[in-house]
Parts: structure tokens; C-alpha cells; sequence
């Protein structure tokens, strides 16, 4: 239990390494069951074509945790600096 709590201090430090790694994997797992349906199918496109789609918005969530992230971190830093000169 150690190394959970090791890696929940890092990933609660930075959370945009965790949403990072995140994409990270939901790219990785796409493209692995895309491989997968299509060794396991052969020459139907069928089959991919519906795994493709189906998944797809559980590689488009990570994506846009990943935006959002950014974009509340880069709001936060320049509203500090707007209130610091003002």
C-alpha cells in the first residue's frame, strides 16, 4: 500500500501528469484493441469499424481532461498575474 500511496501523492501533486498518463493509456488500449479485432477478423472491416466507433469517446474523454486541465491551469496562472499588477 506504500507505492499506492507514493503514486496518489504524485498524481494529487500534478494532477496533469495523471490526466496525461491517462491519455496515454486510452490511446495505448485503443490502438491495442484495434490490432486485436483486427488479427482476430481477418479481412471484415465490420468489426473494426465498430470497435473504432464504440470507443471512441472514452479516447475523446481523456482528451478533453487533458484539455480542461490545461486550460483551468493556464486561466488560474494568468488571473494571478492580472490580480498581482493590478
Amino acid at each position: 500500500m506504500k507505492a499506492y500511496d507514493n503514486v496518489e501523492r504524485v498524481m494529487n501533486r500534478w494532477p496533469l501528469l495523471s490526466r496525461t498518463l491517462g491519455l496515454m493509456l486510452a490511446l495505448v488500449a485503443y490502438a491495442a484493441g484495434l490490432l486485436a479485432v483486427d488479427a482476430a477478423t481477418g479481412d471484415a472491416r465490420m468489426p473494426i469499424v465498430l470497435f473504432a466507433v464504440f470507443f471512441l469517446p472514452a479516447v475523446l474523454r481523456a482528451w478533453l481532461l487533458v484539455y480542461w486541465q490545461v486550460r483551468d491551469d493556464l486561466r488560474g496562472r494568468f488571473s494571478r498575474l492580472d490580480r498581482g499588477n493590478a
